[in-house]
């Protein structure tokens, strides 16, 4: 099998070196790559086929990972899915619903793989926090707190909550098997005029549980962190570190969790994918929803 990266900037970059592992073990047999900016692939030119042009890419290869600029995502995906490549491309999937939906066709009528990169499906802690929540290990959940802060400059025509609201949905959609009902939030831009550099927001579940998210590229502190609060126990999850810390009334505690390597194991998962049809647990449905949600928080967004 051969696979394609396309972009490989800061993330690109990551997922290219897990692919060259893979590429090593015999789990792949060709790793090939493209770049607009030729200098950022030279790194890898030993170890890589380097192409020249998207056509080129995607004539050589059975499936690509697309890790480029988000207003890019829907115009590479539909290209690939059209030249007959199966697509895992990195979230959002576009940055609007319809053309979400129109690759999910796109992808069911070619038969094609079609993945997005929501990448916390394939982290250890969350599976664990997944397998608690069924258990009713918190009891009734009253509420969630998602926090996703680190300091970066404005990325260009990008809102934050396209940047980094995907992964909070998608970890309580992926837990609770849920989508929220509705957004209330604020959002603001400091350095800029628009769009949003920062925002909150209090998603409405089912039932009355509902999420508060916070967003932002202007706290110096980075956090991917996920609270639970819950009548038997509450707990703090640290998701980038795998740490899980559990309280009651009266003490507290950590659940063991061994860390994974979670971008390979979203290319295995992506390879498999290709070579039995099974998606799961990361189909392009997945994908789309995610982009739903953000677009109806981004309408809400004051």
């Amino acid at each position: 099998m051969k696979i394609g990266v396309i972009g490989v900037g800061r993330w690109g970059s990551k997922v290219v070196r897990e692919y060259l592992a893979l590429q090593s073990e015999g789990i792949i047999d060709q790793l090939v790559l493209y770049d607009l900016d030729r200098e950022k692939v030279k790194p890898f030119e030993h170890y890589a086929k380097i192409e020249h042009s998207l056509d080129s890419v995607l004539r050589s290869v059975d499936g690509v990972h697309i890790c480029t600029p988000n207003y890019t995502h829907y115009d590479i995906a539909k290209k690939a899915l059209e030249s007959d490549v199966n697509v895992l491309v990195e979230k959002p999937m576009t940055m609007n619903t319809d053309q979400a939906y129109e690759l999910v066709e796109l992808s069911i009528s070619k038969g094609l793989v079609l993945q997005v990169g929501h990448i916390y499906r394939f982290a250890n802690v969350i599976c664990k926090v997944k397998e608690l929540y069924e258990n009713g290990y918190f009891g009734d959940v009253y509420y969630f707190v998602l926090t996703w802060t680190h300091s970066m400059q404005p990325i260009k025509r990008v809102d934050v909550l396209w940047d980094l609201l995907p992964h909070p949905i998608d970890i309580l959609h992926f837990v609770t098997n849920e989508y929220p009902e509705f957004f209330v939030g604020i959002g603001r831009a400091f350095r800029r005029y628009e769009p949003n550099e920062v925002a909150s927001l209090q998603a409405l579940y089912r039932g009355g549980v509902f999420a508060s998210i916070h967003l932002s590229w202007l706290n110096p502190i980075r956090r991917r962190t996920l609270e639970i609060v819950g009548s038997k126990r509450s707990a703090i999850v640290e998701c980038v570190e795998q740490k899980i810390t559990i309280f009651d009334n009266t003490d507290s505690w950590k659940i063991d969790v061994k860390a994974n390597n979670t971008i390979r194991d979203e290319a295995l998962n992506f390879i498999r994918a290709i070579e039995t049809g099974d998606c799961d647990p990361n189909s392009s449905i997945v994908g789309a929803k995610v982009v739903e949600a953000v677009e109806h928080a981004i309408f809400v967004v004051m």
